[in-house]
């Protein structure tokens, strides 16, 4: 500190990174009707519904 002549207080606290983008829950699209597990339509698809007609398991609410 004393080689750019600085007194303690002079600096000001540092600030963080900033906030981090927290992840959104995505609310699923297709339900499989025997077993209630769901799909939110990103991703690999699920084995229930792989080669399948999605629209036979998309979720209307």
């Amino acid at each position: 500190m004393a080689l750019y002549d600085v007194k303690p207080e002079d600096p000001e606290p540092r600030a963080g990174r900033g906030r981090r983008n927290q992840s959104v829950p995505i609310a699923a699209e297709c339900r499989d009707p025997s077993s209630g597990a769901t799909w939110s339509g990103r991703g690999k698809p699920p084995r229930w519904i792989a080669d399948r007609d999605r629209d036979k398991f998309a979720i209307t609410d």
